[in-house]
């Protein structure tokens, strides 16, 4: 049973505090007054509340926000309230952060908000996009096919990062083996052999004094470059972080020459499935694109949906709005012009999604397929380099020998 914490007047000019054991806010108020005492103040005590930092760290995983709103659409399609549905969730849940969650969720309920306003207290798990979603389906009187349509939605959302990662996984693999086998060949191999070759009291050749010096640099500076590599980043993430960098870095990120379209034709995807979801469960043109703003990371498109809003406040169609500007292909534009003039904007907005997606696995796939050999090319000619300089002393004693 949920804790509250209470302020109240026990006598009229004597206040106390406390903590009592209730259902709800109204239950708290109840047993106070019974007591004798004049409520002031309730506040629900929750020991998860507080604690956004447990849930940045993937606590409670996209996978569980899924399955969650799965489960709740099937429950209520079936009939089952929502106060009754959540608490079967909540007791099948595995995850305990979730289970916090929901518990609170029906407190919140209990204590006579709305689902939608329930789940905004947690915007780190809930996104706006996904309580707009329900406001609507509340609104409407058909929140089961609004959870059915936001939970096709994330479940293609959460294909799409998976197949964007899964591109990138075997890349980044090579890369770090390559980048391990290097370091362990500079700073443990090299030195021990340097001694042989000091013994030897020959001139070393260039490419074996030049290895000699890359490897005592690591041995003997490794904090000096660790300090460089991490003020760097430091530097980095402070101009990111600010309002000028993050939209210098954005426009630099759509100008980079193989990255740059992908980027823009994901961002275009996402934007355009969030538009069909929201106008599809029968929200206005203008909420819809507030709401999509949220979702879109590329301060430049942001810009850009924000031009949007302005040209359809002054009676512009979403098509013309789109052809204004220069980071959307004509491709798009003629799709959405069409799906305006035939009464089916939110399917023609799904068609660009899903052709935008296609295009960057697409993409994907071929640069992972050129950066495979090229990784592997670059740290074998490296690695290559490292063996043939140790093997030049050797041939440059046999041939003395001779």
């Amino acid at each position: 049973m949920p804790r509250y914490t209470y302020t109240a007047k026990s006598q009229p000019y004597e206040t106390i505090q406390g903590e009592i054991e209730a259902e709800s806010e109204q239950d708290v108020i109840t047993k106070l007054t019974q007591m004798g005492y004049f409520p002031l103040y309730v506040k629900a005590k929750s020991l998860y509340l507080d604690k956004e930092n447990i849930f940045r760290f993937r606590k409670i995983s996209q996978k569980d926000v899924v399955l969650f709103t799965r489960q709740l659409s099937t429950l209520i399609a079936s009939g089952v309230n929502i106060i009754n549905a959540l608490s079967i969730i909540s007791k099948q849940s595995h995850n305990k952060y979730l289970k916090a969650i929901l518990d609170d969720v029906i407190r919140r309920i209990k204590d006579g908000k709305s689902l939608s306003e329930s789940l905004a207290a947690f915007p780190y798990l809930f996104s706006n996009l996904y309580s707009s979603m329900i406001l609507t389906g509340e609104t409407s009187g058909n929140l089961s096919g609004t959870l059915k349509r936001l939970t096709d939605f994330l479940e293609k959302e959460e294909e799409f990062k998976n197949s964007l990662r899964a591109s990138l996984v075997y890349p980044l693999f090579i890369f770090v083996v390559g980048t391990l086998t290097m370091f362990v060949l500079l700073v443990f191999v090299i030195p021990r052999l340097v001694i042989m070759f000091e013994d030897m009291g020959q001139i070393l050749p260039l490419p074996t004094r030049i290895l000699i010096s890359i490897s005592d640099s690591l041995r003997n500076y490794w904090w000096v470059i660790l300090i460089i590599v991490f003020s760097f980043i430091f530097f980095l993430r402070r101009i990111y972080r600010s309002p000028q960098g993050k939209i210098l870095w954005d426009r630099l990120k759509l100008k980079l020459v193989i990255l740059g379209p992908v980027i823009l034709k994901t961002e275009i995807s996402r934007l355009a499935r969030t538009l069909s979801l929201l106008l599809s469960s029968g929200m206005p043109i203008m909420p819809s694109l507030e709401i999509s703003l949220s979702i879109v990371e590329n301060e430049i498109l942001k810009t850009e949906v924000q031009k949007f809003k302005q040209k359809i406040n002054e009676g512009s169609s979403l098509s013309s709005a789109f052809g204004d500007s220069r980071l959307f292909p004509e491709f798009v534009t003629s799709i959405i012009s069409i799906g305006e003039e035939s009464g089916s904007l939110e399917k023609s907005l799904l068609n660009i999604a899903e052709d935008n997606e296609k295009e960057v696995d697409r993409t994907l796939k071929t640069l992972t397929r050129m950066l495979e050999p090229i990784i592997i090319l670059v740290m074998g000619l490296i690695v290559g380099f490292i063996v043939l300089s140790m093997l030049l002393p050797i041939f440059q004693i046999n041939l003395i020998v001779r």
